[in-house]
């Protein structure tokens, strides 16, 4: 994963542009021979050379300094400050061999340097070395909070996808963010915290469990808390601080704060239309969206669509989307969606908001279309693939193309890892509803999938379903009552009810 340009100055803090020399920390007191200043003002020329955007060319002024013989004549910070500044340089420049071995040569000679450790972490993401990663960065966060603005949701979301089945590395990273008082672009992430909370539970961590607890604030995250026995000792449920419909007025008045204090954060206006939309305030995310709605309607259709933060108003208008289709204006809802899959932070189609707008319609039986928008899509998908071959599923099932449905359904139960979020789904559209019971069993035993499953069974408000959605979701109401998944359910938790909307509103 490659840094942020501004990392230069978090990883090497480098003061000034004007003196060279002052780039490198040498102590004023050591007089510099001719050839040592030769070499620190070639190192500081090479950090401000990569700065400018020249990697390539600073790299080939690193090769030469740190390969001069004069180079143990240079005081030993200002060493340790290039083997750093050419490691850094390297992996920006995607010279991960050369990277390595500067960041192993700064860390031989000084083991606990924070920036080697943090650099060689994301060196080692590249690498697809997820516990070495997770092991470094969470080492250099003991050692330092230097580079708490670098770390981004989406680098510890990948490194935990990767662990999961390695809890103790998992608790170890999570452990040294919390302690840190690491955040999501200013925000607590109770999602973290959440997982983190039910790892410490499972290893018996009872006094630090008090202490993760008592910063989640999220609504989904305490209704995950309250509905699973792993946390009663810590979660009273009759205290209003854990009240999840009283959480989301919390929740929501915090990001509207926040909104104000930092308007060029653009999710936290996506966060907030979400909880909007969890408390049923249909209305409320529709007033909010109304001017970038009108806003994008009023674009030129040349105008650019692919920039830093289209992400986020494409979410906003997914947001939108979604209150129009819960207040029954489904046309409205679609051609709002249509426009959301316009924008994206790339220039590849914006995979995520496609696969909404053919889902929908799906659910609506309209096949055809389903199929026309998913043809957009590029042959790979990566992680979404699972997403794309559910809506194949369905999709086909409606045009009684039974092979190619078949196709899609076996590769999905193919692929339990990656589509593990429709696998019941997949086993309730073939009506196998003992298979559904015991895939839910399954995860409700397992400590991993516990908490997910058990926010999903909740009892939420509803909306009427789609006419392609029905007889799925009447399925799973049976799957909730069955017997064998309400005994699953009371060994390791409990359903309520709750004056939310969950993540599906038909259910």
């Amino acid at each position: 994963m490659p840094l942020r340009r501004h990392a230069l100055a978090l990883l090497l803090a480098l003061a000034t542009s004007t003196a060279a020399s002052a780039a490198i920390s040498v102590a004023p007191a050591a007089p510099l021979s001719a050839d040592a200043q030769r070499l620190v003002d070639s190192v500081a020329e090479a950090i401000m050379q990569s700065d400018r955007g020249d990697a390539l060319g600073a790299m080939i002024v690193f090769e030469r300094v740190l390969a001069d013989p004069a180079l143990p004549q240079v005081p030993a910070d200002a060493r340790q400050d290039a083997w750093v500044a050419a490691g850094m340089t390297a992996l920006k420049s995607g010279q991960n061999v050369d990277a390595e071995r500067y960041l192993r040569t700064a860390l031989a000679a000084r083991a606990d340097d924070p920036r080697a450790i943090y650099l060689l972490a994301r060196l080692q993401v590249q690498q697809q070395q997820p516990r070495d990663a997770a092991l470094n960065l969470a080492r250099s966060l003991q050692l330092t909070d230097r580079f708490n603005s670098e770390i981004k949701s989406d680098l510890i979301g990948y490194l935990l996808h990767q662990l999961k089945d390695d809890p103790t590395t998992r608790r170890t990273l999570l452990q040294a963010l919390f302690d840190r008082q690491w955040q999501d672009n200013g925000m607590e992430p109770a999602r973290l915290w959440r997982s983190l909370a039910t790892l410490q539970a499972d290893a018996g961590e009872q006094d630090r469990l008090a202490a993760t607890v008592a910063r989640i604030d999220d609504p989904s995250q305490l209704i995950a808390l309250r509905s699973d026995k792993r946390f009663d000792r810590v979660v009273d449920r009759g205290n209003a601080r854990f009240d999840p419909v009283l959480s989301a007025r919390r929740y929501t008045d915090a990001l509207r704060v926040a909104a104000l204090l930092r308007p060029e954060e653009g999710t936290l206006p996506v966060r907030m239309a979400d909880t909007l939309l969890m408390t049923g305030d249909d209305a409320a995310v529709i007033a909010m969206t109304d001017s970038i709605a009108a806003s994008v309607q009023a674009q030129d259709t040349t105008a650019p669509r692919t920039y830093e933060g289209a992400d986020d108003l494409a979410w906003l208008l997914y947001s939108r989307a979604r209150a129009q289709r819960r207040l029954g204006d489904m046309d409205a809802a679609l051609a709002t969606q249509a426009q959301a899959l316009r924008f994206h932070d790339s220039d590849a189609p914006n995979t995520v908001q496609y696969l909404v707008l053919a889902g929908w319609q799906m659910s609506l039986q309209r096949p055809q279309q389903a199929l026309d928008t998913l043809a957009v899509l590029p042959a790979e998908l990566g992680y979404w693939e699972f997403g794309r071959q559910w809506l194949r599923l369905t999709v086909f099932r409606q045009l009684n193309d039974r092979a190619q449905g078949d196709a899609a359904r076996d590769w999905l139960l193919g692929h339990p890892d990656e589509a593990d979020l429709v696998l019941v789904d997949v086993l309730l559209e073939d009506n196998r509803m003992d298979d559904a019971a015991a895939r839910l069993i399954a995860q409700l035993r397992s400590p991993e999938e516990r908490g997910d499953a058990l926010v999903l069974l909740q009892d939420y408000r509803t909306v009427p379903s789609l006419p392609g959605d029905a007889v799925r979701d009447q399925r799973w109401r049976q799957l909730k009552q069955r017997a064998d998944v309400r005994a699953a359910v009371q060994a390791v938790g409990r359903i309520e009810r709750i004056d939310l909307f969950g993540s599906d509103p038909t259910r």
